[in-house]
């Protein structure tokens, strides 16, 4: 039981290792939150659109990308995403970090573990 516990931790381990080599090496920006609306995980990409690091985003929230006359869309988002709703080309603007606004499509879609949750 013991190999084989060892067999399924390292498969786990391979293919977590390309789903993140994927991500990274993406021309998309990817950018993954939690439903507190924090910063998980922020891919290259995202690191060209919107000029912030991966270090200076992880942890943040995401209102920091979101103009204030728009910070509601986040709460609707968030909203839609707790009911398992799928947003795909939802046209706003977004924030840079240089303040420059940009007109962004985004697809937001839930991300659930193994236990459907």
């Amino acid at each position: 039981m013991t190999e084989l516990a060892s067999v399924d931790s390292l498969l786990e381990i391979t293919a977590h290792a390309r789903l993140a080599a994927i991500v990274d090496s993406s021309f998309d920006a990817i950018v993954s939150k939690d439903l507190n609306s924090i910063i998980t995980s922020w891919n290259a990409a995202a690191q060209r659109m919107f000029g912030y690091t991966a270090e200076e985003a992880v942890g943040r929230s995401v209102l920091m990308l979101i103009p204030d006359h728009l910070k509601d869309e986040e709460t609707d988002i968030i909203s839609r995403v707790r009911k398992g709703e799928l947003l795909a080309s939802y046209e706003t603007i977004r924030r840079r970090k240089d303040g420059g606004l940009i007109a962004v499509s985004l697809t937001i879609s839930p991300i659930r573990n193994a236990s459907g949750e």
